[in-house]
């Protein structure tokens, strides 16, 4: 049996397909993935058309996050108008919304899909196509009604499942109206990829330690659990050791929400594994409440080089009253304090364009990060209302949410105010200069306008990539040939972000397309 995963984000970091790819090969069946950035064409593509066709899958699955929604409507449409081939819906997007999702596909997987995609494709083996499967995980129609089979128990040993490749063999994309094998021309891959191709994005846990009000994980965790699984050093180091054989991988990109929920015990064995086997930098996330000295310290002589930190607010009322984050700002300022100790790069990440945040709060806010010991790197996120958040359901309860703007709008794409130019240059311009901006709209002149669009336009051109390569250089410990490296394979990643204030330039692509098919095509955002 075959399957067909295709994925539709503005990059090819495609982690979970992946997964599921490596499970079905593993399986005894074939897989191959389909990278279609954005496809938002009224027409199937020829290339695309003659590609399945000579494939010839038994099943297609499309995995999508929220904000490829309506690219995977529009693919769905025209894979139904050529082909007789089931089509499964999976992601993020998938898990939350399911009964959306069914209007569109045969089958929705509503829970983690390596296991039950291949239970699906044996089903479609031995069954004829109208018969509902009985799989856990997978929901399915059956003349109109919707059939939802129980959930799955998370899957408690994640060394079971088949680690997935850096650039695997199978992997595709749609470039210029050609279909291109990545593995045989990584160039365009590296063009696709997050960060040049650099990194080689991974986890070792699935859960988080914390249930945000914001965050998509605080309904995932309703249908994963609370408990956070890990792999075990051996499995992780299997899966490195294999990636660390292509040498365009500079970086090891661990997307665990949390590093640090590991114990000490597990941190110091993969240290010593880590050092002996990869010696790459490599990159963690961290909670600042769950970053301790010892193991920060331990990471960074194994190779640390960067460490991500949520920071979400400086102001404490809307950490708790708004986000339901326990976590105080004072507790944000010891983690800086122990990861500028360290000398690992610091990137704080922001959320903004809150509207339960008053004024006060976007004041208190830029204050408490000037405060923080520098050089640092911040990251501004719009507040994304996520559909089964409790901060979602209390928005649209106070009808000051749009219910269907997760669908379209990026996360990184802010809004263009006085506070965010400010706050996005408050970690690069003198305190003093700081406060002086930091102003009620009430007390600010045109004067305070001019200097923060100034300030903002210099910052983001010239101070912040400056201190980015400085921070990167020094956790690097000053490796002046790892540094060229790094610049070499990012330079056209962070160009973009420079030009496209904050979007790749996949992003802004995809940005573009969208408004332009919410014009061309307005059937497809209609239900």
């Amino acid at each position: 049996m075959k399957c067909l995963l295709i994925s539709l984000q503005s990059n090819a970091y495609v982690t979970g397909l992946k997964y599921i790819a490596a499970n079905v090969r593993a399986s005894g069946h074939d897989a191959q993935i389909l990278f279609l950035p954005g496809y938002l064409d009224r027409e199937l593509n020829p290339a695309i058309e003659d590609f399945i066709r000579n494939y010839s899958p038994d099943l297609i699955g499309i995995g999508l996050m929220s904000i490829e929604f309506y690219p995977a409507k529009n693919i769905t449409r025209l894979l139904r108008e050529r082909f007789r081939i089931p089509i499964i819906w999976g992601g993020v997007h998938a898990v939350i919304t399911p009964d959306e999702c069914l209007k569109y596909s045969d089958y929705v997987c509503v829970g983690e899909g390596e296991k039950a995609v291949v239970s699906l494709l044996e089903h479609l083996k031995t069954s004829d196509k109208n018969t509902v499967p009985e799989i856990s995980n997978i929901w399915a129609k059956d003349n109109g009604r919707i059939i939802k089979q129980p959930p799955a128990a998370p899957e408690p040993d994640l060394d079971s499942l088949p680690f997935q490749e850096y650039l695997p063999e199978y992997f595709y994309a749609f470039h210029n109206d050609k279909i291109h094998n990545f593995r045989q021309n990584p160039q365009l891959f590296r063009r696709y990829a997050l960060y040049g191709g650099t990194c080689h994005m991974m986890i070792t846990t699935r859960g988080c330690p914390f249930n945000c009000g914001y965050c998509a994980n605080s309904y995932l965790s309703t249908v994963y659990g609370r408990k956070v699984r890990e792999r075990s050093v051996e499995n992780c180091m299997e899966e490195l050791i294999e990636v660390r054989k292509d040498p365009f991988v500079l970086y090891i990109n661990f997307e665990d929400d949390c590093f640090f929920a590991h114990n000490m015990e597990w941190i110091q064995n993969f240290c010593a594994e880590y050092k002996r086997h990869i010696n790459l930098p490599f990159i963690v996330r961290a909670i600042p409440t769950m970053l301790e000295r010892e193991k920060l310290l331990l990471l960074k002589r194994a190779g640390l080089s960067m460490v991500v930190m949520g920071v979400q607010s400086g102001s404490d009322r809307v950490n708790f009253e708004v986000y339901d984050r326990k976590i105080r700002f004072s507790s944000v300022i010891r983690a800086a304090e122990v990861i500028s100790e360290s000398r690992a790069a610091p990137f704080f990440e922001m959320i903004v364009d809150n509207p339960y945040e008053k004024e006060s709060d976007e004041i208190e806010t830029i204050h408490a990060i000037s405060k923080l010991k520098r050089p640092f790197i911040i990251s501004l996120a719009h507040l994304t209302f996520f559909p089964g958040t409790p901060l979602t359901e209390k928005a649209i309860k106070d009808k000051i949410a749009d219910p269907e703007a997760y669908l379209y709008r990026y996360m990184v794409k802010i809004d263009d105010t006085y506070g965010n130019k400010l706050l996005g240059i408050t970690p690069y311009i003198p305190r003093s200069l700081v406060q002086y901006l930091n102003k009620p709209g009430t007390l600010r002149g045109q004067k305070h306008i001019i200097l923060v669009n100034l300030f903002h336009f210099m910052v983001k051109r010239t101070i912040e990539p400056s201190v980015f390569l400085f921070i990167m250089t020094r956790s690097l410990n000053y490796n002046l040939k790892w540094t060229f490296r790094t610049v070499l394979g990012n330079w056209r990643s962070a160009l973009s972000k420079l030009i496209s204030n904050y979007l790749g330039k996949g992003d802004a692509e995809y940005d573009r397309k969208l408004s332009l098919a919410k014009k061309d095509m307005p059937g497809l955002f209609e239900e």
